[in-house]
């Protein structure tokens, strides 16, 4: 995850978990393991328990398009949802999300940094069974030009991960680093048939 958003997360009180983030963490590929996250860890403050299921989507280069992650308190009915979007888009109109082709749910942008903007949503029990039985969410903002962009994240094994137990901190960033190794042997095995490509239709002239 990029050191804003980072940065966006604590100032929305996610700080314990956030500090557990290495910057620019890769997404879950497809095909591997559930693209959900779920961390766990004890609020220095308040000695409460906090988690957050998150899920990170990103191009094959590892560039943020977008961050969900939601939050609970152990102790409090309450929960939260932050997401995380590039900068360019339109601070006013704010953001909505919806599961499938629900009813949209409306956000504003608390805060901007260089490199990405968070909105925050108040979210109850209801909106949390809807998000199990879904298959994705949708994030709908509105880039400089006024035109909608949509991002989906998927909802596949979303329940699994959020009932379960959380990553320590330390777990999460040694699955992380192992994300952005295997990350990045795919782009050398990318370059290197590029190259070849290019060697055979040199040669072939």
């Amino acid at each position: 995850m990029a050191q804003g958003a980072l940065a966006a997360l604590a100032v929305l009180g996610y700080t314990s978990i956030a500090s557990a983030q290495s910057s620019d963490a890769p997404a879950a590929q497809p095909g591997a393991e559930s693209a959900w996250t779920k961390v766990c860890n004890t609020d220095p403050k308040s000695k409460k328990k906090i988690c957050m299921t998150l899920q990170n989507k990103a191009t094959d280069t590892g560039q943020l398009l977008a961050q969900v992650a939601i939050r609970e308190i152990e102790g409090e009915d309450r929960k939260s949802m932050a997401v995380i979007v590039p900068p360019g888009m339109l601070i006013q109109p704010g953001l909505r999300v919806q599961i499938d082709g629900g009813q949209q749910k409306a956000g504003k942008y608390n805060i901007c940094f260089s490199n990405g903007c968070v909105g925050e949503f108040l979210i109850d029990d209801a909106f949390i069974a809807a998000l199990k039985k879904g298959s994705n969410l949708v994030l709908t903002t509105l880039n400089q030009q006024n035109k909608p962009v949509q991002l989906e994240l998927t909802l596949i094994g979303f329940t699994k991960v959020f009932e379960g137990e959380g990553l320590s901190p330390q777990d999460l960033q040694a699955k992380q680093q192992k994300l952005q190794q295997e990350l990045q042997k795919r782009a050398e095995d990318a370059r290197e048939k590029l190259i070849e490509q290019q060697k055979k239709a040199t040669q072939s002239e």
